[in-house]
């Protein structure tokens, strides 16, 4: 079994915080089931236009899981004609932007956030962002930057509409090999314990369900695993004060 460097606790050490994210969830039912059998708190990433995405998000959430929309957005590396169902794209109209978000949230049940899947090119431009941002603040989401590429405003811009908001910290399976996940999940251990929380977002590969189903079950005593919303939530005082605010509204942009 490999070491995940454990920190023995005391009286005046407060565990880090680990929030897990499996994404890329909607396709396959038995890999669903294997992701629901994780031990600990996590929460799953659907896919909205994923052909059992409902049935996953109704199993998700009986076995308390916490279900977000892994909302597809445009990327660099993707032509137009290679896009999946329902992405966001940078030349789409407003109309049918708004048109296409709400339709990815009726087709998650139980949908408390969102993040973005892929999105290279969609979330360094600023405007469609704040359309993105404005929609989810007013249905009272949070939202994870996955921070797929370096110059991404998605965070940014949720902190400026006071959307509760966190950013991914490590990718476990960027690359898929037994030594690189298990030196992710190391590294995201560190962050964790070094800004007392981190996100790490993770796929439904077999290796790494095989990976996680260990270092979960095994994790160190310092770390504890939490929801996304858990972290996020925090910021939500401060947003629904800045909201009521009229003089706070009306430096808000409009699109």
């Amino acid at each position: 079994m490999f070491a995940l460097g454990l920190t023995p606790l005391n009286s005046s050490t407060q565990a880090a915080e680990l929030a897990i994210v499996m994404d890329d969830i909607g396709h396959s039912l038995p890999r669903a089931a294997r992701v629901m059998q994780l031990p600990g708190v996590f929460t799953v990433g659907l896919l909205p236009f994923a052909p059992n995405t409902e049935e996953i998000a109704r199993l998700a959430h009986a076995a308390g899981k916490e279900v977000i929309l892994h909302l597809p957005m445009q990327s660099r590396s993707t032509r137009e004609d290679e896009n999946e169902d329902g992405t966001l794209t940078l030349d789409m109209p407003a109309d049918k932007f708004v048109d296409i978000l709400d339709a990815a949230l009726r087709a998650v049940p139980y949908c408390v956030g969102i993040n973005n899947h892929t999105g290279s090119l969609l979330t360094e431009h600023r405007e469609p962002m704040v359309r993105l941002m404005r929609h989810i603040r007013r249905r009272g989401l949070f939202f994870l930057d996955s921070r797929t590429s370096p110059n991404t405003l998605a965070y940014t811009v949720a902190q400026e509409w006071q959307v509760p908001a966190a950013k991914r910290d490590v990718f476990l399976d960027h690359h898929l090999a037994r030594e690189s996940i298990e030196a992710e999940f190391k590294r995201a251990l560190s962050i964790a314990r070094k800004n007392g929380h981190a996100v790490l977002i993770a796929h439904p590969h077999r290796m790494s369900l095989d990976f996680l189903k260990t270092a979960m079950a095994n994790l160190p005593g310092d770390v504890r695993l939490i929801a996304l919303s858990e972290l996020t939530s925090r910021r939500r005082p401060t947003m629904f004060a800045r909201l009521e605010n009229p003089r706070f509204l009306r430096k808000l942009p409009v699109l």
